[in-house]
């Protein structure tokens, strides 16, 4: 970061290898108290996935976000600030422009078949926060390990898409 207080891994952006994309995913390790940067005309998510938490200081009001797993979404337009708690986070990021994309970002216990039936104009970024599974739809279907992710995008030919997957 240009403020020296964590590290983004970029896990995927749409479109691909295109310098300006529509949506992003990542995951930041934050490493001490800093400004976050700003991303005009975005919408932004983040989810803890580790540490004791932090304190996120807008303008004109305060988020604290605590284990396990805390969200918010803000807009990327907000200055804010982080306070950690006690140490280092790791937090999952998504980060669309505001009107391309309608996003929801929610943590979901997997256990067992998971069915995705197409719908026009929907698709599914799963991330492994813990756990495994395998897209059993598809032949040689990948196989998916905590810290993985997988986006589902079913076409109007298929008739779903069937992820086998416990864990969250």
């Amino acid at each position: 970061w240009k403020n020296g207080g964590g590290s983004t891994s970029e896990i995927f952006r749409y479109p691909e290898n295109q310098e300006f994309w529509q949506w992003r995913i990542s995951v930041a390790e934050v490493a001490s108290d800093g400004a976050f940067s700003i991303f005009p005309g975005c919408q932004r998510s983040l989810t803890l996935l580790s540490g004791a938490g932090m304190y996120l200081h807008f303008e004109n009001n305060t988020v604290e976000l605590k284990p396990p797993h805390a969200s918010v979404y803000f807009s990327g337009e907000e200055k804010l600030r982080a306070e950690l708690i006690d140490g280092a986070t790791t937090d999952f990021n998504v980060i669309w422009q505001t009107g391309t994309h309608q996003v929801s970002v929610e943590r979901r216990a997997m256990h067992g078949t998971l069915w995705f039936i197409p719908e026009h104009k929907v698709s599914w970024f799963v991330y492994f926060i813990s756990g495994h599974g395998i897209l059993k739809s598809e032949p040689d279907g990948p196989d998916i390990q905590t810290g993985d992710s997988i986006w589902l995008c079913p076409n109007e030919c298929q008739q779903r898409l069937i992820l086998e997957a416990f864990g969250e």
